[in-house]
């Protein structure tokens, strides 16, 4: 079962979506469903309300009364969570959709109303760019941990800032300073797109970010606007020589830097 969940930490509102279509027909399904949900929430330190895309999810099974049930409790257990509410679009009956414990909306306008979520959302369709960034963050080491699911091609000025919203969105977690470590594995950036993220790193600096860095280079280094390095361990490094990262973290094999 695939789940994608984009945490807006300053609205204080999770957005659940399902990639792919994705069946729930037992109770295996429905604690699989509250695990991946329960993982999401490692995140979360404050009450929250949830925004649910139906549009892929189905329920069908041989024993409803059994499933609502689960799912019922479920809902219970979120509540004693800190979830305040959840908000569903995409209502189908056919699809079983009434099942579900949730509070249901006509359309996804009047579901982001209900839950204060009023600016528009990109949805995490496989290979949408939102839903490719993956950030991890290393409090110990003061380092936000930024790769990509799928390879990624930074274009545009628009991707650039779909990017700086999810960084300063995760910043809502930090209380000092920070650095940005970037695998770029998965990562081209063209010319267009390189002068906006140039343009980034000084709001970014702004917020107390202290250094950014990036190891495995796809391609040409020149394409990146920081310094880039062939191997994690070596970027880590170069990080631990500031005493602002912990060098039990690093675990790759050995290499070269690549020259900018």
């Amino acid at each position: 079962m695939k789940i994608n969940f984009d945490n807006n930490f300053q609205r204080k509102v999770m957005v659940v979506t399902f990639p792919e279509a994705t069946l729930i027909a037992s109770d295996k399904d429905v604690m699989e469903l509250r695990s991946q949900w329960m993982a999401a929430l490692k995140s979360w330190h404050s009450p929250y309300k949830a925004l649910v895309d139906l549009a892929n999810l189905s329920i069908k099974t041989e024993d409803e009364a059994k499933v609502r049930e689960s799912l019922a409790r479920m809902m219970k257990f979120l509540e004693g969570l800190f979830l305040r509410k959840a908000v569903a679009f995409g209502f189908d009956a056919a699809r079983g959709h009434d099942l579900l414990p949730f509070e249901f909306a006509e359309t996804e306008d009047e579901a982001r109303d209900k839950v204060g979520l009023r600016e528009g959302i990109i949805r995490g369709a496989p290979g949408d760019f939102r839903s490719s960034i993956q950030l991890q963050n290393h409090f110990r080491q003061h380092t936000v941990e930024l790769s990509f699911a799928t390879p990624v091609l930074l274009e545009s000025g628009e991707q650039v800032a779909i990017l700086k919203s999810k960084l300063m969105n995760n910043l809502m977690q930090w209380h000092s300073k920070w650095n940005l470590l970037i695998d770029c594995a998965n990562l081209e950036i063209s010319a267009v797109a390189r002068d906006a993220l140039v343009s980034l790193e000084k709001p970014m600096r702004g917020f107390f970010m202290k250094e950014w860095i990036g190891y495995s280079p796809k391609g040409d280094a020149a394409q990146y606007p920081f310094k880039t390095f062939r191997a994690r361990h070596n970027a880590v490094a170069r990080l631990e020589a500031e005493g602002l990262f912990s060098g039990d973290s690093a675990q790759c094999k050995t290499g070269a830097p690549t020259p900018k």
